[in-house]
């Protein structure tokens, strides 16, 4: 059953650009040194990852690792946030060279610096 919850489901995809382009304007914006994490709070009973990688980053077998990582520190983080939000995840270059150590401790330490924001507010 762990392992159901652990999923990273069809659910907690964004996939419609108008769904990013909100994201964009309205959420917050946290930047790290290997991305930019925009995060806003939804009415869903769940949280949703977006996640860009430009061409810039190199060939598609290096941007698909990216997004990758990405999803799999999304799925095993995803249960550290109280509120359901939206997050996209805009990654950096230096995020094709990054260890999947350093990607998820920046990841974790933007979500914290976002909550305690939201808890000032």
């Amino acid at each position: 059953m762990a392992e159901a919850r652990s999923r990273f489901f069809r659910q907690e995809r964004l996939q419609n650009r108008r769904d990013f382009l909100e994201i964009y304007e309205r959420g917050d914006r946290i930047h790290t040194p290997h991305f930019v994490l925009y995060v806003l709070e939804n009415r869903l009973s769940h949280h949703r990852l977006g996640v860009t990688v430009s061409r810039k980053l190199g060939k598609p077998v290096r941007r698909n690792r990216i997004k990758r990582r990405l999803r799999e520190i999304f799925r095993m983080q995803k249960d550290v946030l109280a509120v359901p939000c939206d997050l996209v995840v805009n990654a950096k270059r230096s995020a094709g060279t990054a260890s999947f150590e350093e990607l998820s401790t920046q990841f974790v330490h933007a979500l914290q610096k976002w909550m305690r924001k939201r808890e000032v507010l």
